[in-house]
């Protein structure tokens, strides 16, 4: 059941990473560095899901950043703040 609860959030990360971030980095782009040359907002998120699919750095980057903050924030969690039957254990 614990291991669950530790898969959870990544999870939810990947799935905001996959779905919903390559339309935020689109609207966002359009906004600061102007119209999107390959078309609109779902042609980038095509570009996005094929750029994944060829290996490249930064679409992995976009993907899986989310999922390792939230690993990464846990794992500063877990040390800072032991549980109590952690405690008891050592």
């Amino acid at each position: 059941m614990r291991l669950n609860q530790n898969l959870l959030w990544p999870a939810v990360a990947l799935l905001f990473a996959a779905a919903v971030l390559p339309f935020l980095v689109y609207y966002t782009g359009t906004q600061t560095l102007g119209p999107y040359s390959n078309g609109g907002p779902l042609r980038f998120v095509g570009d996005f899901y094929a750029s994944l699919a060829h290996l490249r750095v930064a679409a992995w980057t976009l993907l899986l950043g989310p999922a390792a903050l939230v690993i990464f924030w846990r794992v500063l969690v877990a040390l800072a703040w032991p549980s109590k039957a952690r405690s008891t254990q050592d």
